[in-house]
């Protein structure tokens, strides 16, 4: 077996099929090449970069970076998102695999003046990043929820809560009309201003609303017979920010053209509002821990990008779902 730096432009047609058929069976899914190529080409360099773990022309492993721009107090700094980790289970002899392909994709990342790579591992790999590559931890990305249908997330309660839940988020949405409030700015937050961005994070999967003064985005998914909306962003288009009335509309419009039994919205709500629930830290379905691995360090303050009040991060900056 070798390890092989490549970007995504220079994956030949064989090397796309090898790659797709590797992941779907380490990760037990069903993509196809056409989605790995929107993810990876769809960046503000026009490709991602990847270290393959190889066993002759087939790739068996693979560690991938996407490369994205974010304000750090004003200052645009080059970023990569570390996403799609895995080694095929037939090559999982070698316990520092793993290390020596991002070691590879690391050095390559300083030359393209990447001075920090973010990650949000799994459970499973948390680990590994932590006391093998020497990620360090940045915090917890927090859930809030509002839910509509609450004998449908908990089963044990009478089927008269359906109503009283929904009947309270009615509610909400009405009081959250007295609230004109906004969000104040984090220190660090990505660069909206590459249109490439939307474009690869949307698929046909997820639903755009738009109106003439707010923008909102979310997408539906099955969580073991719970219907789950997740709002993955919303923002007051003239202010530029999220506020209390793209809040209210993105869910008003949910509650009125979608049956879902609960919305979920994973990041910093960083202003008054009154429809989403922050949910407690051992209820979460499964903690979010945002890492980093800071590359070139005297281009960022230490004490501002590991402190997690900071960031304004959520589910537009990964794709969690």
């Amino acid at each position: 077996m070798h390890i092989a730096f490549q970007t995504t432009t220079q994956l030949t047609a064989t090397e796309w099929e090898s790659y797709t058929a590797a992941f779907n069976l380490a990760f037990d899914k069903e993509y196809d090449v056409g989605y790995f190529q929107h993810k990876y080409l769809h960046t503000i360099d026009g490709h991602s970069y990847h270290a393959f773990l190889k066993e002759g022309d087939q790739i068996v492993g693979g560690c991938t970076v996407i490369p994205y721009e974010y304000f750090f107090e004003e200052k645009i700094t080059r970023c990569g998102l570390a996403v799609d980790v895995f080694i095929a289970s037939a090559f999982r002899s070698d316990p520092l695999a793993l290390y020596r392909m991002y070691s590879i994709l690391k050095k390559e990342l300083i030359l393209k003046d990447i001075s920090l790579v973010i990650a949000v591992p799994n459970d499973m790999v948390y680990a590994y990043w932590k006391n093998v590559v020497k990620w360090k931890d940045i915090g917890f990305l927090n859930y809030h929820v509002l839910p509509l249908k609450s004998e449908k997330i908990r089963p044990k309660l009478p089927a008269f809560f359906n109503t009283l839940s929904y009947t309270f988020a009615q509610l909400m949405v009405l009081l959250s009309r007295l609230l004109n409030t906004k969000e104040k700015q984090s220190k660090i937050y990505i660069n909206r201003s590459h249109k490439i961005i939307e474009e690869q994070r949307y698929t046909e999967e997820h639903i755009r609303l738009k109106t003439d003064h707010t923008y909102a985005s979310y997408r539906i998914v099955n969580e073991e017979g719970v219907k789950t909306c997740y709002l993955i962003d919303f923002y007051n288009i003239h202010k530029g920010c999220k506020d209390g009335a793209s809040l209210r509309q993105a869910i008003q419009r949910i509650m009125t053209t979608e049956t879902v039994d609960i919305i979920v919205f994973i990041g910093k709500l960083n202003f008054l509002q009154l429809l989403l629930l922050k949910v407690p830290f051992r209820y979460e379905p499964r903690h979010l821990k945002l890492m980093a691995d800071l590359l070139i360090p005297e281009n960022l303050d230490t004490k501002l990008l590991f402190s997690i009040k900071n960031w304004d991060f959520g589910l537009f900056n990964y794709d969690v779902r």
